[in-house]
């Protein structure tokens, strides 16, 4: 369940650097939690393609994600922002949610 979650959580960060139908595939897979049969059968490919293409593709978002580390960086980022949330006064912690808000969005 946590390979689900961490590579569609990938595919939303980087999944512009693939293709369409590489970003499709993962979606369905990961997100819709459609099985590869499935997906075979939509597309009108084998079942051993669309495994492929998956295959590939999370290596790639994963390889990205060790180059950049953008997921790393702004989970950091919010964890911070959160533990900072709960010591501030309310006007400072109003502040900080709208930021933290549009790191999320991110």
């Amino acid at each position: 369940m946590q390979k689900k979650i961490e590579i569609g959580l990938l595919n939303d960060y980087y999944g512009g650097l693939l293709t369409d139908y590489q970003t499709r595939l993962l979606s369905r897979y990961y997100d819709e939690d459609l099985s590869l049969k499935e997906i075979a059968e939509e597309e009108g490919v084998s079942r051993q393609a669309v495994a492929d293409v998956i295959k590939r593709s999370s290596e790639k978002l994963i390889e990205l994600e060790n180059k950049l580390g953008l997921v790393e960086k702004i989970s950091s980022i919010i964890d911070e922002l959160e533990e900072v949330l709960v010591s501030v006064d309310t006007e400072t912690a109003e502040k900080l949610k709208v930021i933290l808000n549009k790191v999320k969005e991110i």
